[in-house]
């Protein structure tokens, strides 16, 4: 691995990232935090549901928390569509400062979140240099340490750590 190898994963980082938050600007970012909120409320309630059905399946809670996040996804973007036609009377209005700068940090962060994953993966499944670069970078690992670990999410979502266990992951 080469020395400067580290910082030009933090500079494709932060592309990434400047490229999300200048598509933030432009679209605003209430349909994308509704349709997060939604999304995550979905899969806790689709957890929460397959949980009191049948607590042994997990075939069962995969489909629910699956279907529930699908659902609570579209709810959310519906929302936003809604709030969006109702401000602009009908037509595709462009959004306000504070719908702006709300998607700047939204997109940005989901872009953030979205490369840590995506480094975690390369740097296990790709090449040896490469995720020396990807461990060494000094972006991701300072996100990924303000992070919650997957230990930390499997225990909020109800269910979720049978599905961890089937899958033989942890």
């Amino acid at each position: 691995m080469t020395p400067g190898t580290a910082v030009l994963v933090d500079v494709v980082v932060l592309v990434i990232v400047a490229v999300a938050a200048w598509q933030g600007w432009r679209r605003g970012g209430t349909a994308l935090v509704l349709s997060v909120v939604g999304a995550v409320a979905g899969v806790f309630f689709g957890g929460w549901l397959a949980t009191g059905w049948d607590p042994s399946s997990a075939v069962l809670l995969v489909v629910a928390i699956g279907v529930g996040g699908l659902v609570g996804l579209g709810l959310g973007h519906r929302l936003a569509a809604a709030l969006a036609t109702r401000r602009s009377g009908g037509r595709l209005a462009r959004p306000h400062l504070l719908d702006r700068l709300v998607g700047v940090v939204a997109h940005g962060a989901l872009a953030l979140v979205l490369c840590v994953a995506a480094g975690a993966l390369l740097a296990d499944a790709g090449p040896a240099d490469l995720g020396g670069a990807i461990r060494d970078s000094a972006v991701l690992s300072a996100t990924s340490a303000h992070l919650p670990s997957a230990t930390q999410v499997v225990d909020r979502v109800p269910g979720l750590g049978r599905v961890v266990a089937a899958g033989g992951t942890s």
